[in-house]
């Protein structure tokens, strides 16, 4: 692989909040056009890891850390990798890792940042760059990064302890220095909300109306009005932010699709939600409107669950 190792001079914190896993918001808002974030010149990529992403081989190595969770930042720039990551909820890691495999498989190890875990570790955090020489590979991860996972290991969990797809990072355009101040939540208890209407041509059927989510660090998240399509996340400092959808990923059947969502500031201009300019909903699970014949007027709730990503820059 070619890799030699440098280092990273500068560390940041991470506001990693909340452990629960619960999905929120499968967001009607109109799709808008998103504008690459080219971090001096390169490529910036994000990951939530969760246990619940591993996916154990029979036989072999435990995987799967329930508790763990952690938020990771690659950047590609010419023949530089370099890479932030907090966690927490699970062990020191043993190994940190990128590899080439789809959500739901296993794929090799193409890059390995284990040794900055030494050098370049304090306290549950690590940042560092390496180089990679196999220009296919680099040529990959900045064009298919979701074909790519990171994964963190331990020693109770050897075969994986938490792991999770790479997702471009689109609109933020942060210093890759200050990639940790960034930050993730997690939905604690929320639901989709969908209610029965008519349509036109065809019998009545459920559509988005709302979501009502509580997140890690008691922030809330509804949509601005019902039937608004908009979504909008309130901080307990009364800093606020709305999404506009640039694209979506499926995620699976039964599952909300992930989100990459522009933010704009609707609160004030100081607090947990400032500067926040990009917003990613990664690893949902439930929250699918109900299928088949419904009353028009039915509302219903979905539980899901979700980790919403929060970019500043």
């Amino acid at each position: 692989m070619g890799m030699s190792t440098t280092f990273a001079k500068r560390r940041t914190t991470l506001l990693l909040t909340a452990a629960v896993l619960t999905t929120v918001g499968g967001v009607a808002a109109a799709t808008v056009p998103a504008v690459a974030a080219e971090d001096s010149g390169g490529t910036v990529l994000a990951a939530s890891l969760r246990g619940a992403n591993e996916v154990p081989v029979e036989g072999g190595a435990a995987v799967g850390d329930k508790d763990g969770a952690a938020l990771q930042f690659v950047k590609v720039d010419g023949d530089q990798v370099s890479v932030a990551v907090k966690w927490r909820g699970t062990d020191k890691p043993t190994a940190l890792h990128l590899h080439q495999g789809a959500k739901g498989t296993n794929g090799g190890v193409r890059i390995d940042f284990t040794g900055l875990l030494k050098s370049n570790g304090k306290g549950r955090t690590v940042a560092g760059t390496v180089k990679v020489e196999d220009a296919a590979l680099l040529d990959a991860l900045r064009t298919d990064p979701g074909s790519f996972y990171a994964n963190l290991h331990t020693a109770a969990f050897p075969g994986g302890a938490v792991r999770g797809q790479l997702h471009k990072v689109t609109v933020a355009a942060f210093d890759f220095r200050d990639a940790l101040h960034n930050f993730q939540a997690s939905v604690h208890k929320g639901k989709q909300i969908y209610e029965c209407k008519p349509v036109e041509g065809g019998s009545p059927a459920f559509a988005q109306r709302d979501v009502s989510a509580v997140l890690g660090g008691g922030i809330a998240h509804s949509f601005v009005q019902p039937n608004s399509g908009t979504p909008q996340w309130i901080a307990p400092d009364r800093s606020a932010v709305t999404g506009a959808v640039i694209s979506r990923t499926p995620n699976g059947n039964g599952n909300i699709p992930e989100l990459d969502l522009r933010a704009t500031r609707s609160g004030k201009d100081r607090g947990l939600f400032a500067g926040v300019t990009e917003i990613l909903r990664l690893n949902t699970v439930g929250g699918v409107a109900p299928a088949g014949s419904c009353t028009p007027g039915t509302i219903v709730g979905v539980p899901y669950q979700a980790d919403y990503v929060f970019l500043r820059g």
